[in-house]
């Protein structure tokens, strides 16, 4: 009886040390966020089209791929269609997507001008700890 006694005393400090240790341990989760911007006027978008071809004052054509998951807005964040891009100057904004390619996520029509020729590379980390 004192045996059983002691071992589920033993045994009940044993699981109290690894509760204690399973509490201390750290989880370090770091995501990095890449943005890319072009701005620059839509030369070509045919309708249903999975490719936007974007020219700068600056320099030759760039193209660049849409997917259903594109977003088409104004600078005031309104849904426009895709069909009033051609000829309007606009913002891409791109991003990786899970198979690595470069996709666009968002184009901004800017009705305010015309595009400049700009590129901007915007990288965001944010680290997080769980104690």
């Amino acid at each position: 009886m004192k045996k059983q006694f002691v071992l589920a005393i033993a045994a009940s400090l044993m699981l109290a040390g690894a509760v204690g240790v399973q509490a201390d341990t750290v989880r370090s989760e770091t995501t990095t966020e890449k943005t890319t911007t072009f701005k620059g006027t839509v030369s070509e978008f045919a309708p249903g089209s999975s490719t936007i071809v974007v020219k700068t004052d600056s320099g030759s054509p760039s193209s660049y791929q849409v997917s259903e998951k594109t977003t088409y807005v104004d600078q005031n964040g309104n849904v426009v269609s895709r069909e009033t891009l051609r000829n309007q100057p606009v913002t891409i904004y791109t991003m990786p997507s899970d198979g690595g390619q470069t996709v666009v996520s968002k184009v901004v029509v800017d009705r305010s001008g015309p595009a400049a020729g700009t590129t901007t590379h915007k990288e965001t980390t944010v680290e997080e700890r769980v104690r």
